[in-house]
């Protein structure tokens, strides 16, 4: 009779403590993330190519709503997000070149050119967070999931060639524009898979420090339809497709 009732106690006891545990932990938290990002766009297109990487960063509001225990969480947020990568354009020549005494055509050969492509979106990530039980002050974790981005801004640079006759003759060159707007040849909307993994300090209360890496895999088309990223006079227009991916280094804090 004794070690039932001592039985029950315990179980008493360890249930309340349990139901103590439930109620500390919220059920949802609030943070601020800072992350500093590098990336890069890898082209779909022969005539134009990859070169290197750009530095961005995202910062916004994340949260994290509990998925029953402690160890599963729903990640998501509100975030603008600044990223981009370098691409270049092949050399190529514009117009014709005819021989003999009377020549009627001109050629004209141009170097490659070097694009830097900058971009601004709203993002809102949906994230299943997985986490190991607090051992010490710490917390470890892996999250996946997908990220849904709305470009509010695209620039990058332009070439155009141009002719002018000033005192009578001809002068043809390229000109170039820095960070001209490429909003209407970038397409509005940008999906992801975000794959990430990371650690929380908590150091007083429910007060927690994250950090952490995240993978963010564009699998959409950054230009929209037949974008453009160079015009050439006599030939039209050369299409631009690519993703845009990015590396970044999470850095935040749960209040």
């Amino acid at each position: 009779m004794k070690k039932g009732i001592l039985t029950l106690a315990a179980i008493v006891a360890l249930g309340q403590y349990g139901i103590a545990q439930d109620t500390d932990s919220p059920g949802f938290k609030l943070g601020i993330k800072v992350a500093p990002n590098l990336g890069w766009i890898k082209s779909d297109t022969k005539e134009v190519e990859g070169n290197g990487m750009a530095v961005g960063f995202t910062f916004g509001l994340m949260g994290d709503f509990r998925l029953g225990k402690d160890n599963y969480a729903l990640s998501t947020g509100v975030f603008l997000n600044l990223s981009g990568g370098n691409q270049v354009a092949k050399p190529g020549s514009l117009g014709t070149e005819t021989t003999g005494d009377n020549p009627t055509g001109v050629k004209l050969n141009y170097p490659a050119w070097e694009f830097a492509r900058r971009y601004q979106y709203v993002e809102i990530p949906i994230l299943i967070k997985l986490k190991t039980n607090e051992m010490g002050y710490m917390t470890y974790f892996g999250q996946l999931g997908f990220g849904s981005a709305f470009n509010i801004s695209a620039k990058s640079d332009e070439y155009t060639f141009t002719t002018t006759t000033p005192d009578g003759f001809n002068y043809s060159e390229f000109v170039q524009e820095e960070k001209a707007k490429h909003s209407d040849e970038t397409s509005p909307f940008r999906a992801s898979l975000i794959v990430g993994a990371g650690a929380e300090y908590k150091f007083a209360g429910n007060t927690a420090m994250v950090f952490g890496v995240n993978y963010n895999n564009g699998f959409t088309d950054v230009f929209e339809g037949p974008a453009v990223r160079f015009r050439r006079t006599g030939s039209g227009k050369v299409e631009t497709h690519g993703k845009l991916h990015y590396l970044e280094l999470l850095l935040g804090i749960y209040f």
